[in-house]
């Protein structure tokens, strides 16, 4: 009898309710032939009992002790969203891919067949490139003190795949460039987005894109969609971000705002109506005159 060679799932969150517990056991079900672990950011909080076999609960001081750079304190594992990996990889060495799934990555096919076509390939990392110009990317100056402007590669990584390799590779670097930089702030500090496939392109390791695994039509930044849209997106290999109660509304407000797609009308009124009748009138006015409890 062929065993199947184990591979890990890192399940990323910083906050345990009913919506993350879903998404947790969505995961579990779609890596029969993984080992899935719940990383808890406990930087904020603690998160109280969790009912799961695999808990990783850790806090930036944690992260910060192996030598990665304490740049954006209060919002470390956010801007550096590759630094769970590392953590992860310096407590569990011996798995040779590792995916990482956020909380509101939500996959909708099984992952097992994507890890052996990796294994099959030799591919090191699975991420979707961010198309944004990088004269309009928000995190291109981060870039520059280490990288020529011509080389920077930003992917979004809330669903990703690593290689063992590509990981010791990626927390090397990155504690190399943590030994020369010595600004107080993160205006010339890579961003984990940016850095990611920015850093793996350079040293040619082998990168393929997410969307070649299938359909990827509902995975980006913004806008959210819906828990209760899933049941109809069953083709799309992730989508993301899924939210639902106030994180959701929030997020098309918040985000939207932000991205002056709401400010400058690229979105009319029917689509946001639409957007927000998912959800309680009486939710859509307080969240929108409220700031976020939790980061969306």
């Amino acid at each position: 009898m062929t065993t199947t060679r184990r591979y890990a799932v890192v399940f990323k969150a910083f906050f345990i309710d009913d919506f993350v517990r879903r998404r947790l056991a969505q995961v579990v079900a779609a890596a029969p032939s993984a080992d899935v672990f719940l990383m808890i950011d406990e930087t904020r909080h603690d998160a109280g009992p969790i009912d799961f076999d695999r808990v990783i609960r850790y806090r930036e001081a944690d992260v910060v002790a192996l030598g990665f750079a304490a740049v954006s304190k209060g919002a470390l594992l956010w801007y550096n969203a590759d630094y769970p990996l590392y953590y992860f990889q310096h407590l569990h060495p011996g798995y040779d891919y590792i995916a990482v799934v956020e909380y509101d990555a939500v996959p909708t096919s099984g992952l097992d067949d994507l890890i052996a076509q990796c294994r099959a390939q030799g591919v090191d990392f699975v991420g979707e490139p961010i198309l944004k110009s990088l004269d309009l990317y928000w995190w291109t100056h981060t870039m520059l003190r280490f990288y020529p402007r011509a080389a920077i590669r930003p992917c979004l990584i809330c669903a990703a795949v690593f290689s063992a390799r590509a990981a010791r590779h990626l927390a090397e670097r990155r504690r190399e460039q943590g030994r020369v930089y010595d600004l107080p702030h993160a205006r010339e500090w890579p961003i984990g987005e940016a850095f990611v496939g920015t850093e793996l392109a350079l040293h040619d390791f082998r990168l393929r894109d997410l969307a070649s695994f299938g359909r990827l039509t509902r995975y980006d930044w913004w806008p959210p969609t819906h828990e209760s849209e899933l049941q109809g997106l069953g083709g799309e290999v992730f989508v993301h971000p899924v939210l639902t109660g106030r994180r959701y509304v929030m997020s098309v407000f918040k985000s939207g705002f932000l991205s002056g797609l709401i400010v400058t009308a690229k979105v009319s009124l029917g689509w946001l109506s639409r957007r927000l009748g998912r959800e309680p009138p009486a939710l859509a006015r307080l969240s929108s005159s409220r700031r976020p409890v939790d980061p969306v």
